[in-house]
């Protein structure tokens, strides 16, 4: 596994710009690697967000976006943040970030916390912030330990982001929630073999904010649409130009959308879309 910190510190840089095109030509650059390994995608691991791969000038946009606050970088080249916090707690933007990290070609990598969105605390030292004891109840110490609370290493997140307001077992027992939307993103992911194995290829449209990717693999591909921006758009994606019999399933929905040569797309602010195109009518590919 070759995770991928330049293609992770580009994604924030796209965040923080509503821009794919840093994305893009990270991806486009990566070096080739050996059949027998794979690039890991992630948003987070337990060090600093570092930015060091970024120039000074795109850092302090990074910074300027997510983590404006001395107290919230560190090493003067990173960030002491959890994703959830950094894009405001806005339940669109999030879900979009992590469809986004899911649809990359390679194998996502997650860090504990992320599958229920918890925060960090920034009163701990360095990297500590993000390396706090996981959520798993709303009871003492999150259910993580049954030590009386000034024994632990490292104390619970505090606030608006603490085990009364993000765990588990709540998020298990909600359709709506954050762990629920990211069970269903590992299950649709689980069968999308192009993203790990095919052909990854962006199509071209105007509308720089919007990141249209495509993976085929043995006559299928998954086609992902992501609208990196506030504000709706709306772009033409290809499903069968060359009339080879082709449609296209929303994978989200499991329905089909289309079967003709392309289709509309209308996207929310902070929008995506996952589709697979296979041949019209055949049922045994998802």
């Amino acid at each position: 596994m070759q995770f991928d910190f330049i293609g992770m510190q580009a994604s924030y840089l796209a965040l923080a710009r509503e821009d794919a095109r840093p994305l893009v030509k990270a991806i486009s650059q990566r070096p080739a690697i050996d059949d027998t390994c794979q690039w890991a995608t992630f948003l987070r691991n337990h060090d600093e967000l570092t930015l060091d791969k970024l120039t000074d000038a795109q850092r302090q946009e990074v910074f300027a976006a997510f983590g404006p606050e001395p107290e919230m970088q560190l090493y003067d080249r990173g960030l002491k943040r959890r994703l959830p916090t950094m894009l405001g707690g806005d339940p669109r933007r999030i879900r979009m970030a992590y469809s986004l990290m899911f649809s990359l070609p390679g194998t996502p990598t997650l860090y504990y916390g992320e599958e229920i969105g918890m925060g960090e605390d920034l009163e701990a030292d360095g990297r500590m912030a993000v390396r706090t004891p996981m959520q798993w109840t709303a009871g003492r110490n999150g259910g993580f330990s049954s030590a009386p609370p000034g024994r632990l290493v490292q104390r619970v997140v505090p606030g608006a982001c603490s085990p009364e307001h993000v765990n588990v077992v709540a998020q298990r027992h909600d359709p709506d929630s954050l762990w629920s939307f990211m069970r269903k993103l590992i299950s649709i992911r689980r069968t999308c073999p192009e993203l790990g194995w095919g052909t990854w290829s962006v199509v071209e449209q105007d509308q720089p904010q919007v990141l249209v990717q495509r993976c085929d693999l043995d006559g299928t591909a998954v086609v992902t649409v992501h609208n990196l921006g506030a504000e709706p758009a709306t772009v033409e994606v290809p499903v069968d130009p060359g009339g080879d019999g082709l449609e296209a399933v929303d994978l989200m929905a499991d329905e089909v959308v289309t079967g003709e040569s392309a289709a509309r797309v209308v996207l929310d602010g902070y929008g995506f879309r996952w589709w697979r195109v296979r041949p019209t009518g055949d049922l045994a590919i998802p």
